[in-house]
């Protein structure tokens, strides 16, 4: 677990290099944070700014209450700003509490050289070397998660393609089969109905045979008459028959 920000207010107040205003104000600032009224503290804070914009102690004095506000990117930015003109008693804090919330904000290499600096300083501090192990080791983490996050994906896509290539269900098929039902083959009526051909109808006599049979019918009544009028005429020579 990272160690809290160092709470060095009254350290920052007593370096001030000014006085007048500036210097109560600060002193006022330090009472609030202490009380941990904090949105108090960064309005006295804020205003101290306006006789010393460029005070590193201010600057130091409003991450801390930024960080306790949970607000790690504007701490960062103001212990950043606290660092280009820090005094030696008031540098290592400031870079320890920059770690703490370059942390916070994941950004474990830069964190990592934040503890360092402070290591520079004061080699012996404890909680520096314990929160730069801590980020060494959450920032080896961070960068094998690209990794394992592909390996996860790659995983993920080899099982879809499984899913994709096993056979369908029962279910699934006779679905299949309703979307898209194959057509039957036409019966031999069907067929000629087809060919452009009358179907036989149910007696199995198609209408041209039909009409053939009317026709050789015709021809053997024709027959018929030509033998009936031979047969009157054979009659009348020979003459009427007498029934006796």
């Amino acid at each position: 677990m990272i160690h809290a920000v160092v709470a060095a207010a009254a350290l920052a107040a007593l370096s001030l290099p000014i006085g007048g205003t500036a210097h109560r104000k600060t002193e006022e600032g330090n009472r609030r944070y202490d009380e941990k009224a904090y949105e108090d503290a960064l309005r006295v804070y804020t205003e101290a700014q306006v006789a010393a914009p460029e005070a590193p102690e201010l600057h130091y004095d409003i991450g801390n209450v930024l960080y306790r506000q949970q607000n790690w990117e504007g701490a960062a930015e103001e212990y950043s700003r606290a660092l280009l003109s820090a005094p030696p008693i008031l540098s290592p804090s400031v870079s320890y509490n920059l770690g703490n919330a370059l942390y916070r904000m994941e950004k474990y290499d830069e964190a990592v050289k934040a503890y360092r600096r402070t290591l520079e300083v004061v080699p012996g501090d404890r909680d520096a070397k314990r929160n730069l192990e801590l980020s060494l080791r959450a920032a080896e983490q961070k960068k094998k998660k690209p990794k394992e996050q592909q390996k996860e994906n790659q995983k993920k896509e080899k099982r879809e393609e499984k899913q994709e290539q096993k056979p369908s269900s029962g279910n699934d098929r006779q679905k299949d089969e309703k979307q898209k039902a194959p057509e039957p083959k036409p019966r031999q009526g069907e067929k000629q109905q087809q060919a452009g051909r009358e179907p036989k109808p149910a007696g199995g006599m198609s209408p041209e045979e039909a009409r053939s049979l009317l026709d050789s019918l015709g021809e053997q009544e024709k027959a018929a008459l030509r033998k009936q009028a031979e047969r009157r005429a054979r009659q009348e020579e020979s003459g009427p028959e007498e029934d006796w």
